[in-house]
């Protein structure tokens, strides 16, 4: 990630025009700003072998390659040994201070201008091997410039790429504020997303030290202040208070994606075998559970259920839990068995009853589950409860009956 100390945003929406008027895309306006610099030059077309390394004092851009030509002036030659590039230049003395940083920083970056990657190629030719990819937000330095090509650094890749698909300089700038996000990271505890750019506007939300926000880029820039989201909520941070980022990426190779292939494809193949191995364990914990309720008769499994339900409830609650299985058992509108009535989809709790079969149902819900097979049934014949004061009914402990 390459750090911008300010808003990005409200920097290149306060100087985008002063950018476009520094971007020179002939060889013509390149020989004009270098003329401006540096005084009469004489220049003659020239083919050259060799590379002098330029570094204008006061220029925040890049020198790409100029038309094949020697530009004279005095006793010094100055020589670009490339054909068909342009200079994308421009004097810090021009531009606001708070500028000056971020041209500097971008001075000999490149970027590709493409949706996915660029290769980055052993040499400067479209039939040399493909090394490493540039891709679409990745930031390289500028080694050198050659007859179309850029040669680059990035992360562990080095190369070379076509110009005809990079922007490099101030071009590279202005194109990463384009695609790539910005995130305001906070500098204090309780920063304050507020509705609107203004310490009077309505507090959205706060949020703690560290937090990364999201800039919006679309919303127009205001002075002091970073239009941001997190999550749902969008609104305005002083900028004082937080640190603007660009995020940008670094060119892979080709060894580094195959590697990275490989560990993602590992990595799958781990979390399909767990799964695997979660659900054949799940299987196996069910199919053992099924055992121990295949293996309940009524009284066991009515008074499992009885405990599920009314374990806490009096006596008298929990006989008129298991009446109320026994009704539905005898009504001739449920299953007429008590295992099918109490596993029924969506009637009763069960996912418990596996473990209340296994360690035992308590005394009382037992002696409870006696009765109600018995006969006994304080409801009165109902066939439904619920949690007491959610519906009118029979109150019997905490449950209503109906």
């Amino acid at each position: 990630m390459i750090k911008l100390k300010e808003n990005l945003s409200v920097m290149y929406a306060k100087n985008r025009k002063h950018i476009n008027k520094r971007s020179m895309q002939s060889g013509a306006l390149a020989l004009a700003t270098i003329l401006l610099f540096t005084g009469a030059y004489t220049c003659a077309p020239k083919k050259v072998s060799t590379t002098v390394e330029v570094k204008p004092a006061s220029t925040a851009g890049v020198f790409s390659a100029v038309s094949a030509m020697e530009l004279q002036a005095g006793d010094t030659d100055i020589v670009y040994a490339s054909a068909d590039v342009s200079v994308v230049a421009a004097t810090t003395d021009q531009v606001e201070p708070e500028l000056a940083d971020a041209y500097d920083e971008w001075a000999d970056k490149v970027m590709a201008t493409v949706d996915d990657y660029l290769y980055i190629r052993s040499e400067a030719n479209g039939d040399s091997e493909a090394v490493a990819k540039l891709r679409s937000g990745d930031v390289a330095t500028l080694v050198d410039v050659f007859d179309g090509w850029y040669e680059i650094e990035s992360g562990n890749a080095h190369g070379f790429v076509s110009a005809d698909y990079c922007v490099t300089g101030i071009e590279a700038y202005e194109y990463a504020l384009d695609i790539c996000s910005s995130y305001a990271t906070t500098d204090v505890a309780g920063l304050r997303i507020r509705e609107e750019a203004s310490e009077d506007a309505k507090i959205l939300k706060v949020v703690s030290q560290g937090t990364k926000l999201v800039v919006d880029a679309d919303v127009e820039a205001v002075d002091g202040w970073v239009a941001v989201s997190d999550g749902n909520v969008s609104g305005f941070v002083k900028a004082e208070y937080v640190q603007v980022d660009m995020e940008t990426g670094e060119a892979i190779t080709l060894e580094e994606e195959a590697e990275a292939k490989a560990a993602a494809e590992e990595a799958a193949r781990q979390a399909e075998e767990a799964a695997k191995a979660a659900k054949e364990q799940a299987e196996a914990a069910a199919a053992a559970n099924q055992a121990v309720v295949d293996s309940a008769d009524d009284v066991a499994l009515l008074a499992a259920i009885i405990q599920i339900e009314a374990g806490n409830e009096g006596y008298e609650g929990q006989v008129a839990v298991g009446a109320v299985v026994m009704n539905r058992v005898h009504s001739g509108a449920y299953p007429n068995s008590v295992n099918g009535v109490i596993f029924a989809r969506g009637q009763f709790s069960t996912s418990r009853m596996s473990s209340v079969l296994s360690r035992g149902p308590k005394a009382s819900c037992v002696q409870a589950a006696q009765e109600a097979l018995a006969g006994s049934d304080p409801t009165g014949g109902l066939t439904h409860f619920r949690r007491a004061g959610s519906k009118e009914g029979l109150i019997i402990g905490n449950h209503v009956f109906y």
